[in-house]
């Protein structure tokens, strides 16, 4: 947003002694961020009022004036194409060595003929957008007068941040922001000038149907208005802050808005009789001032003239109800409409514009009629004899309630570090527009209605005000007195990641993240029905997850469409029964074909993690979980320690046929919390022995049901002092038999094992493996 600084000055009691370039580093820290700061007329030197004493055609090319112009002092041949030059015309010359926008003007030779400079339109002095001839000035200045003694050309513009000032619809007017300027400088903000009103006539007839999204709608009917051309000055501060001039009603609309921030609206009361505000209708279409014609819906509001549209509230008008050049009565609007309906509507139509992004902010309705009497005001220096045509018709849609607020003095000296004395809060909040009372332990103050939409609600905005103005650099730093001490990280995180470097490592697992809800339209898809019914997104139906397997599917899905296996895992919260819980869910997808190769490599998995993090043995249990995506006959639950720990499951072929045909898909879910907590299981190494050991591989052959832990516990019941140590080197399937390939250490820590040993060894463990039912390769 621009700010003029010539605007500001109009408002503040001796301006001239603020340092107007100096100022705005202090406003930046003390109000909103301040962007960048442009002197406006610094480009332009050497341009002077003169009057042309000849004008005659050229000879040669129809479009060009010889001129000769005469600043009172010197006369200058100048060849100029404005269509308005003629004979006595006074307008502003930039003189061979003068300079506009930043160029220098120099005598050079057009069509044949030598010009002397330059006679300038309003944009080329970069003053409005008018280009359709030479500014032409009032006969009563005097001649090689500075062009900058005429008009308002030096000027400071300043861009604020608009992200700064979301929360302050007070500061999205050029009063706002000299209100903020008056409380830094310790000067005094000027009473707006408005204008008494008549109550005696009749009020226009408006209908507010929108009651809840319309706070307040003010309404004025005004006739015998017969100037409607800007005059320069107002051209200027539009120009500056990045408008356009339109005409001198439009033009003091916009001026009101940038002014006080409260948008306005004029319609052609030829056109205008009968106001309703109302909602459109669906898909209905409307053609806006921009020659756009929109489809609306049925949550926007509109300005309707009896039943046919005339504008779209907050956003934009029509073109039916324009203001035109010989527009001479007007029925004025100075409305307050909810932000939310606005926002809403200016996204669905694609269209923001100045008043919608001011109405956006939560505008305060006690503005609505002091616009009318503001404008007024101005109207009236340009159109003394205007004749005021109704009463204000207002309608009030809100109730008007004192935002008062009680700050204790303690709570403020806590806040700020520091003991502020009583006349300083009271001038600082004063000067903010505050009333306040000031009691032996607290103040009582009055927050003003400007400030009372959304932006100062509790005690702590009130401390916030008297900070920033007293100054942040004014208050001592003191620094903390506690015992700052490094903390480590909390051992869940520490071990989280370790075992998710594990898994990545050592089995080249992937981590994904997904989110604490299912997806709904995919567990719909994949006739997946889950047992959990709190819903979180009304509108999508998704429910918060209570198997965290489930949530890494989608994953699954996606990658199929490139790879022919997926493995993937996460370590995330589920919600059980209205609890969270943190689990690490690692899913194994591959082709049907290798469906009990994964399942195994599964299981290993979870030994391997298991015997890393805690030296212990894990045990699967068929599981009782009545899951319905989960394969019944391969469900299984994990135990370590007699303690269940987490699950093994299967997704069933159906669910993963609506995924990916003949794929596979495993599943194991470990409750992380409970796994971490289980204590680890403390070795007790051994010497080394002093005598050589040997290695002895064996392969015990059993049938297609048998697990290994029945292996294992046969294999604990041999007795031999010379077996150290043994290990599951493999897995082999074929047909109906496994075969386990078993590494045994033997040693003795007396001798060295003789050939004898060995044999007896070998003997002794066929006997024992095949006296127990098994086979063994010999």
């Amino acid at each position: 947003m621009k700010i003029s600084c010539n605007r500001l000055k109009k408002y503040i009691k001796n301006s001239e002694t603020i340092d107007w370039i100096k100022l705005w580093d202090k406003f930046t820290i003390r109000t909103a961020e301040v962007e960048g700061v442009e002197i406006k007329g610094s480009d332009m030197s050497d341009v002077v009022v003169a009057k042309i004493v000849e004008c005659e055609k050229h000879p040669k090319k129809d479009k060009y004036n010889i001129l000769k112009v005469t600043d009172g002092t010197n006369t200058y041949d100048i060849l100029c194409g404005a269509p308005n030059v003629r004979k006595g015309l006074l307008a502003p010359l930039v003189k061979v060595g003068g300079m506009v926008g930043g160029i220098t003007i120099t005598a050079k030779k057009i069509a044949g003929f030598d010009s002397e400079g330059m006679l300038c339109a309003g944009d080329e002095l970069g003053i409005s957008t008018d280009h359709e001839g030479i500014i032409e000035l009032s006969d009563d200045l005097v001649l090689g007068t500075d062009i900058k003694e005429v008009f308002p050309i030096n000027d400071i513009i300043v861009e604020i941040d608009n992200k700064s000032l979301t929360n302050r619809p007070d500061l999205w007017g050029h009063y706002g922001i000299a209100r903020e300027v008056a409380a830094i400088t310790n000067h005094e903000l000027l009473p707006l000038e408005t204008v008494e009103l008549p109550t005696n006539l009749n009020s226009l007839v408006v209908n507010v149907k929108t009651q809840e999204l319309c706070k307040r709608y003010c309404g004025l009917k005004i006739n015998n208005i017969t100037e409607n051309k800007t005059p320069m000055d107002l051209q200027i501060f539009l120009q500056y802050v990045g408008m356009r001039s339109i005409s001198l009603i439009v033009d003091l609309t916009n001026i009101i808005m940038l002014e006080l921030g409260q948008p306005m609206h004029a319609y052609d009361s030829r056109v205008v009789n009968d106001i309703v505000v109302d909602f459109a209708k669906e898909d209905e279409t409307y053609t806006t001032l921009d020659s756009i014609n929109r489809k609306l819906n049925k949550e926007i509001v509109l300005i309707k003239n009896k039943k046919e549209t005339i504008g779209i509230a907050g956003i934009m008008g029509g073109l039916s109800s324009e203001i035109e050049n010989d527009t001479t009565s007007l029925t004025l609007e100075s409305a307050v409409f909810d932000s939310t309906c606005i926002r809403k509507g200016a996204t669905f139509l694609g269209l923001r514009t100045e008043a919608s992004i001011r109405y956006e902010k939560s505008l305060d309705p006690t503005m609505a009629p002091i616009a009318i009497k503001r404008f007024i005001k101005l109207l009236k220096e340009y159109n003394p004899n205007l004749e005021i045509a109704s009463n204000l018709t207002d309608v009030c849609n809100y109730s008007e309630e004192e935002n008062i607020i009680e700050l204790t003095k303690e709570k403020l000296a806590v806040y700020m570090g520091e003991y502020v004395k009583d006349e300083v809060v009271v001038n600082i909040l004063t000067s903010l527009g505050f009333t306040v009372t000031v009691e032996e332990t607290k103040y009582i103050i009055k927050v003003p209605t400007w400030r009372s939409t959304k932006d100062i609600t509790m005690d702590a905005d009130i401390i916030e005000e008297i900070s920033r103005m007293y100054g942040y650099e004014n208050i001592t730093p003191v620094p903390l007195k506690t015992d700052l001490t490094f903390k480590m990280h909390e051992n869940y995180f520490e071990k989280e990641y370790e075992i998710k470097e594990f898994l990545a490592s050592r089995y080249s697992l992937s981590e994904v993240n997904s989110y604490l809800w299912y997806d709904s339209s995919f567990l719909k898809q994949n006739d997946i029905i889950v047992d959990n019914t709190t819903v979180v997104n009304k509108k999508d139906n998704n429910i918060l997850r209570d198997d965290l397997s489930l949530s890494l599917l989608p994953f699954i899905t996606k990658n199929f469409k490139n790879m022919n296996n997926v493995n993937i895992f996460e370590i995330a919260t589920v919600i059980k029964k209205d609890i969270n819980e943190k689990y690490l869910s690692i899913v194994l997808a591959n082709d049907i074909s290798l469906l009990e190769k994964t399942y195994n490599e599964a299981k290993e998995i979870i030994v391997e993690l298991v015997k890393r993090f805690k030296n212990k043995d894990v045990t699967f249990i068929k599981s009782n979980n009545n899951l319905s995506y989960y394969d019944e006959t391969l469900k299984k639950d994990i135990l370590v320690d007699n303690i269940k720990i987490g699950t093994l499951n299967v997704v069933t072929n159906k669910v993963t046929n609506n995924i990916a045909k003949k794929k596979s898909i495993i599943t194991i879910d470990i409750e992380i919390t409970k796994f971490i907590d289980l204590p680890k299981t403390i070795y007790k190494f051994k010497e080394l022995p002093k005598y050589p050991t040997v290695t002895l591989d064996y392969t015990v052959i059993s049938d297609s049901l048998s697990k290994y832990e029945d292996i294992s516990n046969i294999i604990n019941k041999f007795a031999s002092e010379f077996v150290l140590d043994y290990t599951l080197k493999g897995i082999f399937i074929k047909d109906d038999s496994k075969k386990y390939t078993i590494k045994f250490t033997v040693g003795s820590s007396n001798r060295t094992l003789t050939n004898e040993d060995l044999t007896n060894i070998k003997d002794s463990f066929i006997n024992h493996i095949e006296t127990n039912g098994l086979e063994i390769v010999k």
